[in-house]
């Protein structure tokens, strides 16, 4: 990969854009597409540095249009979590969000009918799980194709391996300037991009040949060698580097190219300042791409003050150890896998990984319980963009608090990311972390503890698994009443009572939820989830026939989440104040509240909130007679609930979406319905979301 290739978002499975000139790879590139016509899976095999990740966003790119539903990838370089494997890998993939231990079964019948090529990119440190996973699908997708890179291979069953060679390098004594060499057309590349105005001449070019020799071609080599043009002239780079190469061959066994690579990367550690050095190390504690702030936070020391960070960072990205990422208008930073891996063994080194390890627990922690209480009040975008670009850290810093940190602590990051994690529409993820915390410390102490057994089991209802919800949800009971807690039992009975909505009947759910409105009132609860109550009770109340009743609770949530300035709980306020009016009889009126609540719901990136919106302003246009309208919508709504790994609200939310399904079908006939329900349902996210509010 190159050294300036950009980060993926592996949430959306866009391949990565290329930032720097693809140079060589021919013969590479048409081995990967004459394997594919004669197997399934192709295995980029090579050491660190080699370029596997950049010849396969290369080679994806080349065969996508041949595929039906396009390419997508994953970069599981962050991922250190088999369990979530599956889940990301279909996420990237456009995978509806579903709990981890269901994950496989619903990637498998996602890709079933596609067809669809997919990379998984950095596999090494997950291989058994890549191999299963990969086995797996292509067993129940027969129109799936998989580009994998690694430094090891899967061996499993049709799986092809292609061994990244370097690339092309000149021959001591036997180089021709007038035939074009891959790895010197790569320094020349690199060099003129960080000294304006460098070229080749008759001057350096045996240099440059003798540089690219003795770096055996590996491409991630040669780039730390071109960014030292800065400083040094080719031939410097030439002699102290040839010192570098014969200290690591004469002490090191193993594979000459990864002696290379490492004394590359060594040469490069060398010619750091002490600072740069030990800042690399401690950042290698960073599973993905940081900000100034966290390397500020976690790195800076009395031996490395906060004061100094910055001009590091800049040094560090000035020598390409470091990269420079632009992600939704921030500026973070970000270090290859080979870089980042070579920083923690410096770190192990000196003894100090679990230390740094432990810092960056604390200032994720931090933020993520800061984010609390901020995310009923205007700061609420904010801390949720915050949470998708911080996404990798979050998960590594949680996976780290589970086996370490103090059963208090690791309550209160728990309520805070579960939040975060569910105000996204991420339920599957949620439940996943806040599973594994009880699993590992069985009950938490304190209120903390009883509101963690309460939000696990609000995800479990939100993915109608009634019954592992009710053992938790008695558990939790039990707690507040032993303790007489309020609040703890206020957020019980909210929970029971959306339970009810989906299982009992909304009679059962509008007296749970009132009780649960009068005891957050007692108790002076100020959550994010406390005018959700409200909002479940306008529900309750819309799906039993009390449409008036509905608008009234839905108003007040209204006030409650505008006087706070919060958007998550109004969105949805807007949403369902929007059924009741319409079942009120005036579908106009409430299509347009409808609107305006699925707007805030796509701002806000929130899935459950947008297939919502769009289930019920697909009713709101049947009623008012746009039945083909209507049917696509509700297509729509379908695919975006599935995505989200969620189910209607239990059986009057069925039977009330039946009758205006039976009803656009009885407009439309049943093979005009099915066609505009299926071509809705076929409709990107962001197009639904245009015509939604067209």
């Amino acid at each position: 990969m190159s050294l300036t290739s950009s980060m993926v978002d592996v949430r959306s499975g866009r391949l990565p854009a290329e930032l720097t000139s693809f140079i060589g790879r021919h013969a590479e590139l048409a081995e990967i597409v004459r394997l594919f016509d004669r197997c399934r899976l192709v295995t980029l095999m090579g050491p660190g540095g080699v370029g596997k990740s950049r010849l396969a966003v290369r080679a994806a790119a080349r065969l996508g249009e041949s595929f039906d539903d396009g390419v997508r990838f994953a970069d599981l370089a962050a991922l250190h979590e088999p369990s979530l494997l599956a889940a990301a890998v279909g996420e990237a993939a456009g995978m509806p969000d579903q709990p981890p231990g269901a994950a496989l079964d619903a990637l498998v019948r996602h890709l079933a009918d596609r067809r669809m090529l997919l990379v998984l990119d950095t596999c090494e440190h997950l291989v058994d799980a890549c191999a299963m996973l990969a086995e797996v699908l292509l067993r129940n997708a027969p129109g799936l194709r998989i580009i994998a890179t690694s430094r090891r291979p899967f061996d499993v069953p049709g799986e092809h391996t292609l061994v990244v060679a370097p690339l092309a390098r000149p021959e001591p004594g036997r180089y021709d300037p007038a035939e074009p060499c891959e790895s010197v057309t790569l320094f020349a590349d690199r060099a003129a991009a960080v000294v304006p105005g460098w070229t080749l001449t008759d001057d350096n070019r045996p240099a440059v040949a003798l540089l690219c020799h003795r770096l055996d071609g590996i491409p991630l080599a040669i780039e730390l060698a071109a960014v030292q043009v800065r400083a040094l002239s080719v031939e410097q780079i030439v002699t102290r580097l040839d010192s570098r190469l014969l200290h690591v061959r004469g002490r090191r066994s193993g594979l000459p190219r990864h002696q290379t690579l490492r004394a590359a990367v060594d040469w490069s550690h060398e010619l750091c300042t002490p600072g740069e050095r030990l800042l690399w190390a401690r950042l290698s504690v960073f599973a993905g791409d940081f900000d100034l702030e966290a390397a500020e936070r976690v790195c800076a020391d009395e031996e490395l003050p906060s004061t100094e960070i910055c001009e590091l960072v800049a040094g560090l990205v000035a020598q390409s150890i470091v990269m420079r990422v632009d992600r939704g208008g921030a500026v973070r930073y970000r270090m290859l896998d080979t870089i980042r891996e070579y920083g923690a063994e410096r770190l192990a080194g000196a003894g100090e990984t679990e230390r740094f390890r432990a810092r960056a627990f604390d200032w994720f922690a931090a933020m993520v319980q800061a984010a609390g209480p901020e995310l009923a009040t205007p700061a609420q975008p904010h801390w949720l963009a915050w949470f998708r670009r911080e996404q990798a850290n979050v998960r590594d810093m949680f996976d780290y608090g589970i086996r370490s940190a103090g059963d208090e602590d690791l309550a209160r990051t728990a309520l805070a990311t579960g939040r975060v994690f569910a105000l996204q529409g991420l339920i599957g993820e949620a439940r996943h972390w806040s599973a594994r915390v009880l699993e590992s410390r069985g009950e938490l102490p304190g209120p903390d503890g009883t509101e963690v057994l309460a939000l696990t089991g609000l995800l479990a209802v939100l993915q109608n698994d009634l019954d592992d919800a009710r053992g938790l949800l008695r558990r939790a009971e039990e707690r507040a009443v032993r303790h007489e807690d309020l609040r703890g039992l206020g957020y019980v009975r909210e929970v029971q009572g959306v339970a009810a909505l989906y299982a009992d009947g909304p009679d059962e759910a509008t007296r749970l939820l009132a009780e649960a409105h009068d005891l957050h009132a007692r108790s002076g609860t100020a959550d994010v989830l406390v005018p959700i109550t409200d909002v479940f009770l306008a529900v309750a109340c819309a799906l039993g026939g009390d449409p008036a009743t509905a608008v009234r609770h839905a108003g007040e949530a209204l006030r409650a989440t505008e006087a706070a300035g919060e958007l998550w709980c109004r969105s949805y306020a807007l949403c369902v104040r929007g059924l009741a009016v319409a079942l009120g009889g005036d579908p106009a009126a409430g299509l347009s509240d409808l609107r305006a609540g699925l707007r805030m719901k796509n701002d806000l990136d929130d899935r459950l909130g947008v297939a919502l919106a769009f289930d019920m302003a697909g009713c709101c246009l049947v009623m008012l007679g746009d039945a083909a309208g209507g049917a696509r919508l509700l297509g729509a709504a379908d695919r975006a609930r599935d995505y989200t790994g969620t189910s209607l609200f239990g059986p009057q939310h069925r039977l009330l979406r039946g009758v205006y399904e039976a009803q656009a079908a009885e407009t439309l006939g049943d093979g005009l319905y099915r066609r505009a329900y299926e071509s809705g349902a076929a409709l990107d996210a962001g197009v639904a979301v245009a015509e939604a509010l067209d």
